[in-house]
Order: C-alpha cells, then sequence, then structure tokens
C-alpha cells in the first residue's frame, strides 16, 4: 500500500487490516508513516514512489517478511490545482512523477510477484474522477489521472488475454476527505496554497467510506471503484460530446463517400 500514511490508503488499510489482511504501509513522509504504521499495527516502510529503488526494495522487503504478496495498491498522488498558464514544468514533472509514474513503478515491480507468489492476485490503481472527466484547474492533475485510467484499462485486458489469475481495478474517488487538499507542501520550489475541500459540500465523504469500498471491491474483482455515483452525471456529458463527434464525422464522411461505397 503506497500512500498509506493519510486519507484513503490509511482507510483502505485499515478496512483491510480489519478483514483479516496481513498490511504493509509505504508513505514518503517518515514522521506520519511511523505514527500511521503504530496505529494500524502493521508494518511502515518508507518509499518516494516516483523512484523505481525505492519501490523494488519496498517489495523486497515485504517479501522477505511475509513470503508472498497478493495485492499492491498504488496509491500515493499529489495535486496541484492551478489554472494552466500558472503551471510551470516542474509542476507537470512533479505530478507526472508521482500520480503516473508511481502507478508505473508499482504494477511493474509488484505484478511479476503477485503472480509468482499468490493463487488470486489484485492490483489497485488509484486515480480519480478527474481521470474520468475534466475540470478547470486540474490541467495537470487530470492528465496524470487519465493516463492511470488508460494504463489500468489497457493491463486489464492484457491480463485478460492472458489468462492470468491476477485482475486490477481503478479507484476513481470525487472528493475524499484526506492530506492531499495539502500536498502542495512537498511541491518542489516550495508550498503552496492548500486545496479547498469544501467541507460543507454532501459529495465530500469520509476516507473510511473509501476504505470499506475500495475492500469490498478488490474482493469482487471490480475494474471500476466508484465512491461518488452521483457523479454519473457529469461523465455522460463527457460521453455524451464524444458520441456526438463520432455522429457528426459520420454524417460528413457518409455524405463524402464515393456512390461505389
Amino acid at each position: 500500500m503506497t500512500g498509506g500514511a493519510s486519507g484513503i490508503g490509511l482507510a483502505v488499510a485499515r478496512a483491510l487490516r480489519d478483514r483479516g489482511t496481513t498490511v504493509v504501509i509505504s508513505d514518503v513522509e517518515q514522521s506520519a508513516l511511523l505514527d500511521a504504521a503504530a496505529d494500524l499495527g502493521v508494518l511502515g516502510i518508507r518509499a518516494d514512489v516516483s523512484r523505481c529503488e525505492d519501490v523494488e526494495r519496498l517489495a523486497e522487503e515485504t517479501l522477505t517478511r511475509h513470503g508472498r504478496i497478493d495485492v499492491i495498491i498504488n496509491n500515493a498522488g499529489v495535486a496541484r490545482v492551478a489554472p494552466f498558464e500558472e503551471l510551470i514544468d516542474e509542476d507537470f514533472h512533479w505530478l507526472v512523477d508521482v500520480n503516473l509514474w508511481g502507478v508505473v513503478n508499482g504494477v511493474r515491480t509488484f505484478l511479476p510477484i503477485i503472480e509468482r507468489t499468490s493463487r488470486a492476485g489484485f492490483v489497485v490503481n488509484t486515480a480519480s474522477m478527474a481521470g474520468l472527466r475534466a475540470a478547470p484547474r486540474l490541467t495537470a492533475y487530470a492528465a496524470t489521472k487519465f493516463a492511470v485510467v488508460g494504463l489500468t484499462e489497457a493491463l486489464d485486458e492484457e491480463l485478460a488475454a492472458r489468462g492470468s489469475h491476477v485482475g486490477v481495478g481503478v479507484v476513481v474517488p470525487g472528493q475524499v476527505r484526506s492530506r492531499i487538499g495539502a500536498s502542495e507542501r512537498n511541491r518542489p520550489g516550495g508550498p503552496g496554497g492548500p486545496i479547498a475541500q469544501q467541507a460543507g459540500s454532501q459529495s465530500l465523504l469520509e476516507a473510511e467510506v473509501v476504505g470499506k469500498t475500495v475492500a469490498d471491491a478488490i474482493e469482487r474483482g471490480d475494474l471500476y471503484i466508484v465512491t461518488h455515483p452521483e457523479r454519473l452525471g457529469s461523465v455522460r456529458q463527457r460521453h455524451r460530446r464524444i458520441e456526438a463527434a463520432f455522429e457528426a464525422a459520420d454524417s460528413v464522411m457518409g455524405r463524402a463517400r464515393p456512390i461505389s461505397d
């Protein structure tokens, strides 16, 4: 479990532990990791998911301690919320390194181990509703989360095609009470301001609710792990615009086709 010291990661770790799963959590912040590991009564291993060697060490120490790995949850993530014109190269590098490369490093490292040591494994990648439909001020964040959704969908087809016993799912949460709103404390070049989480919003879920949802989805083997079903309308709007573009293209190309076709 990466990003396991707070928010969704901590909540999923707690939900899995409560179901009898042996859990190992990881985080980039040592003090928060130690506190979370002590609270859960589990092993905590510091790792920066943007560094492949850190993720490999996490896997090696987990495997040495427990002998097998059944599930990896690639949950670590950061956010930078700002208009596109205010984003600098370092912002994009930071989000891509953590949100996308963190998932790539996690899948590349843990999937072969899970296939080798587990009888029925599962890979969970945390994306976002911003990976299904974009929103203002989320250009960099949405770019990474769309990538995580696409990676997971393609991986699901590859695993199915080769008859793997390992499944894969992608979490697409809306707003969840977590520390991602303060992730700019680790932003390269110095911290920015905190991200408002609309504390009074009915759609702001407690992390514990999401933790249970993800644990349930792992047991079922769900590809899409949805936490905010009320957001379906905004996803449908995006799909309708895409479908309308296909219909328009078909209409134009249909009129332009030679009669022989």
